[in-house]
């Protein structure tokens, strides 16, 4: 009887804790008008940069997301199962067998950059860096770091273009627009407005010398 009602209250417990993380992190969200869509598993650890949104259910382990980000529905996973023994179910292992663990965890944390978009059903592995301003194709799995401003397809995903030319990116490089104030975004609305395909590079760095 005692241990029925010490479980009952431990899941009790359980369930409140889990519901104040999931308002905190809503709280968060709300505070940096972060969408992210119903249905998504975001652990608590991920830090999500002000107006992203993930629009498609995702499941997200511990990242760095960065702000002004399009994710469709995608996953995030930061660690893997070691191939190398007998079993490679953590559980099996751990509460079962009592051994050590099968998960290989990650030597750094998953970053993606500010401003990337990230298409359907795409797969970002553990100790991946996305840079700023990339772009991974619907169904990409991203099993090595992708360079800002490129764009990566495919499994596993590799860079078959870059968004600009490469005066350009180095010109972009250091901008960091998304750290700007309403203000300043609205003051500087020509530089949204501008197609960098075409740009004349001199007339870009020119341009952003002013700011």
């Amino acid at each position: 009887m005692l241990r029925a009602m010490t479980r009952a209250l431990a899941t009790v417990v359980r369930n409140l804790l889990r519901a104040l993380v999931v308002v905190t992190q809503r709280w968060d969200w709300w505070r940096r008008e972060v969408y992210v869509a119903h249905g998504s598993f975001v652990s608590k650890s991920v830090d999500i940069g002000h107006r992203t949104r993930i629009t498609g259910p995702s499941r997200i382990d511990d990242c760095e997301i960065g702000p002004y980000c399009m994710l469709a529905s995608f996953a995030v996973r930061n660690a893997d199962h070691d191939i190398r023994f007998l079993n490679m179910q953590e559980i099996a292992q751990r509460r079962i067998i009592g051994g050590h663990s099968v998960v290989r965890l990650p030597e750094q944390r998953i970053r993606i950059g500010a401003g990337v978009w990230i298409g359907d059903s795409a797969v970002i592995l553990k100790n991946v860096q996305i840079g700023d301003g990339a772009v991974i194709g619907a169904g990409a799995v991203v099993t090595k770091d992708v360079p800002a401003y490129a764009i990566a397809v495919g499994n596993p995903a590799r860079v078959v273009r870059y968004r600009f030319d490469e005066e350009v990116r180095e010109i972009l490089a250091g901008l960091d627009w998304w750290t700007w104030d309403d203000a300043t975004l609205r003051a500087n609305k020509d530089l949204f407005e501008n197609d960098l395909s075409e740009v004349d590079p001199a007339a870009l760095r020119d341009r952003i010398a002013q700011l």
